[in-house]
């Protein structure tokens, strides 16, 4: 966890929640971003930011099939696909292992 204007806020790794490997393993090198959803917050520990874009998200079920953590993808200007992440189940995947832990 960390203390973010006094509260405390748990702190998940993408990498972890994926079962990749990422470039950076100390908080001091990458960057945690808060998520918030359904009454929680989480930190989400990431490697780095590469931008902001305005995108169309396409469905993953409809189009492949549910993928948990994913609510959906897009098709780059360059061409290459990116995934968009469902923040909410992150938030809860992180709340229950906090529940099951305690």
């Amino acid at each position: 966890v960390i203390s973010v204007r006094g509260e405390y806020v748990p702190v998940v790794s993408l990498a972890e929640v994926y079962g990749l490997r990422g470039d950076k393993q100390r908080f001091e090198d990458g960057i945690l971003v808060i998520l918030e959803a359904e009454g929680g917050k989480t930190a989400l520990f990431v490697d780095d930011l590469v931008g902001q874009n305005q995108v169309v998200i396409k469905s993953l079920e409809t189009n492949y099939r549910k993928v948990a953590g994913i609510s959906g993808a897009t098709i780059m200007g360059d061409g290459r696909v990116a995934m968009i992440l469902d923040v909410a189940h992150i938030v809860g995947l992180t709340h229950s292992r906090l529940d099951k832990a305690a």
